[in-house]
């Protein structure tokens, strides 16, 4: 001042936006939505992994089953060699037989050691997927496959889908919001400082923010083309959901009918291995028929594993598909 007087003046103070419009709340909205299609993403990857399990397991279980029945053909092989050996040596049967008969059973043999490769490997993988290295199937494939089939449930993967719409829904709405003008609301503290003495005091201030330069035109347009293809995407999805349900639907129920429709020939081919070696032993059919009943007998009982093998596994992709897991 003219007199050679100064003054000291600072200031300090805190300042609150007020969400007049609503968007802070609108982007609240939007992260609650994110963070349930997250929950949701998990909850379909957790589905996976127990079709995946299941379907190990079914493998597992059917892989033993075909190893038991491969075993078995080749023990009914070297018994009937046995006999075979027997009948050649006393002049009873001649040594083509014999030949024939042991390349039968030397093949059986081969076949049954991959049989019993791939169960090795099946069982394997339920060790690695369960982390317990001794997993092993505790229930027969005949109760595993007659399992009812669950209901349909929303699956989690269309809802994460429906969750991001929302939230494009939300982020749309901030967007909009954002084109309004915000209230800031700020309180503190005041001192001035002066020859004549000193003053403290509150300071309250009120402002707004106008947006001038940046209406939020492109923002808005932005976020409305990202709902518009969310939104397409969602349809498209549960488009794609709907016609997997009703494929797997139809291979569940094809392979739960051929799995019957096998079953129904066990009785006989379990008998029909042993109606051919009394057969045989009686003179009334020779080698190529013993080995040809034998062979028949453990198709069929071969067959029928893969046929229930095939049922659950089908049955399993139903339910994934369902979103019943």
């Amino acid at each position: 001042s003219g007199d050679g007087r100064s003054e000291t003046e600072w200031q300090i103070g805190l300042t609150q936006p007020i969400d007049i419009s609503g968007r802070r709340s609108s982007l609240r909205a939007a992260a609650r939505a994110e963070v349930g299609a997250i929950e949701a993403d998990t909850a379909r990857r957790r589905q996976e992994r127990i079709a995946q399990v299941r379907n190990a397991y079914v493998s597992c279980a059917a892989g033993a089953e075909k190893v038991r029945i491969a075993r078995a053909f080749v023990e009914r092989l070297r018994e009937a060699e046995r006999i075979v050996n027997a009948r050649a040596n006393a002049g009873d049967a001649a040594v083509y037989d014999l030949r024939r008969l042991r390349v039968e059973a030397r093949a059986a043999e081969a076949e049954a050691a991959l049989r019993q490769g791939e169960a090795n490997a099946s069982c394997t993988s339920l060790a690695a997927l369960t982390g317990s290295p001794n997993a092993r199937p505790a229930a027969s494939l005949d109760l595993i496959a007659m399992r009812p089939a669950r209901a349909a449930i929303t699956r989690p993967d269309l809802v994460a889908r429906e969750q991001r719409v929302s939230a494009a829904e939300q982020r749309v709405r901030a967007a909009r919001r954002g084109r309004l003008p915000d209230l800031n609301v700020g309180v503190g503290l005041k001192q001035l400082e002066g020859s004549g003495g000193s003053a403290t005091g509150p300071v309250v201030s009120v402002g707004m923010r106008v947006p001038l330069f940046d209406g939020g035109g492109s923002a808005v347009r932005q976020a409305e083309a990202r709902l518009r293809a969310g939104r397409a995407e969602l349809a498209l999805a549960r488009r794609e959901v709907d016609a997997a349900v009703a494929a797997a639907q139809a291979r569940s129920d094809a392979a739960l009918e051929a799995a019957e429709r096998a079953q129904a020939a066990g009785d006989d081919a379990r008998r029909l291995g042993g109606i051919a070696e009394a057969a045989y032993q009686g003179g009334e059919v020779g080698i190529v028929e013993l080995v040809d009943a034998l062979r028949t007998a453990s198709d069929a009982e071969m067959e029928i594993i893969e046929r229930l093998e095939r049922a659950v596994q089908a049955r399993v992709d139903l339910e994934l598909a369902q979103g019943a897991l």
